[in-house]
């Protein structure tokens, strides 16, 4: 994670497990946990970290969006290697999953 080198070592895990839950809760779909997840960035480590930490989201999010957008697809390799993930996942099951396996190679 790009804000890892700004962390002093005895500060990291419990900075990183704050982040990670802040992620957890800003991609999922609790209001009331989000908001939670928020205050408690900007309660312990200040605004500065929500607009990074935000951004960094923000970036995963779009990158996906697009990735998606354009029918970007996993090579043969790769839809091999993480069938059981998506399988767990479900993400098979969706519109844009069933599409784009049907698309030739």
């Amino acid at each position: 994670m790009m804000l890892r080198a700004s962390i002093p070592a005895d500060e990291s895990d419990t900075r990183r497990a704050m982040l990670e839950a802040f992620v957890a809760a800003v991609v999922g779909d609790d209001s009331v946990q989000a908001d939670a997840a928020r205050a408690v960035v900007v309660d312990q480590l200040g605004p500065d970290w929500l607009i990074d930490a935000s951004a960094v989201v923000a970036n995963f999010e779009m990158m996906t969006r697009l990735a998606d957008g354009t029918g970007a697809r996993l090579r043969p390799a790769q839809m091999e290697a993480t069938v059981a993930l998506r399988e767990q996942l479900g993400v098979d099951a969706f519109p844009s999953a069933r599409t784009v396996r049907t698309k030739p190679e």
